[in-house]
Order: C-alpha cells, then structure tokens, then sequence
C-alpha cells in the first residue's frame, strides 16, 4: 500500500485488495498478505535447524530453554535461528508465551486439558494448585497461568483462577 501514489487513496487499495482475495490470487493470514501460490521453503540448512528446534522444544516439554539460551545450544546464527522459530510459530507448533520464551504446542495443549479438567471438577483454582498440575517453577508458571489469562481460558478474581465463560 505505501508503495502506492497517494492520490489513489485507500478505497481503491481496499477495492484492488477485495477483488483479488475474492478472486483468489492472494491470501489473507492476519496480517499479512500473499500471493495464493506462495509457500515457505528452507535449505537443507534451514530444514535442519527447523527440525533441531523443534525436537529441542518437544523434549523439554513445560520447561523450555529461553530463546537466547537455544541459540547458544544448538550453535546456530541467532538471527537465522529466530527466522526458523518464527516459522515455527506461523505454522503453528510452536507457541510463544512471552518475548523470549516459547513452548511446543503439544505441551501446551496437554497442560491447557488438564488445566480446564480440573477446573471443570473443582471450579477454582490457586496458583500453587496450578503450580501442582503444571509441574514447573515459578520460572515457568507465572507466564504460563498469564497465558492461559490472554488466551481466555482462565481469568484471574484476586488470587484464583476460574474457568471463562463458554469454556466449559
């Protein structure tokens, strides 16, 4: 759109921009456009460093590494690294929680079931309650319980947890 003269203006920006998502020849995801034909495609380098992470994410399950932390491990340039992880995130198996910390998604979904399990069964739920059903240190469970916050599965009343409305 900047690219743009700007005696175009923005209606037929958003007209151009209608026609052809309707048209199918871009998408739509969020924020960002594309073309429909686009996909991402890595290096056999890149490929690498994808499934690196991921398993270094899968295997630490509730008590990942700090992003910085990863980059140090697995030796890798940290701007690439965080390239690789932020694809990670568009395609959805990794998670991220906050600025540096970021989880894989089937962890957070098993602590999301067991979470609303016992929520659904005691209908509150204190942080050391939390801490018990998470299994991690405060390191880890304070970003985790803000998550589920922001995600509107729970919603903090003092210093309780209870299940959203619609949730159960």
């Amino acid at each position: 759109k900047s690219k743009l003269p700007s005696f175009l203006g923005s209606k037929l920006y958003n007209l151009v921009l209608n026609h052809m998502l309707k048209s199918e020849k871009i998408v739509q995801e969020g924020k960002t456009i594309r073309l429909a034909s686009h996909r991402i495609t890595l290096g056999t380098d890149q490929a690498d460093m994808k499934q690196k992470i991921l398993d270094a994410y899968a295997d630490s399950g509730l008590t990942p590494p700090y992003f910085k932390e990863l980059g140090k491990t697995l030796d890798f340039d940290s701007g690439r690294t965080k390239d690789v992880l932020m694809i990670l995130v568009e395609e959805g198996k990794i998670v991220k929680v906050k600025e540096d910390l970021f989880f894989h998604s089937d962890a957070l979904h098993r602590l999301k079931e067991d979470t609303v399990a016992f929520l659904k069964k005691e209908g509150e739920m204190s942080t050391p309650q939390f801490k018990t059903i998470a299994g991690v240190s405060r390191k880890f469970l304070i970003p985790l319980i803000e998550y589920f916050d922001s995600q509107n599965i729970t919603i903090r009343i003092g210093d309780i947890r209870k299940l959203r409305s619609g949730k159960a």
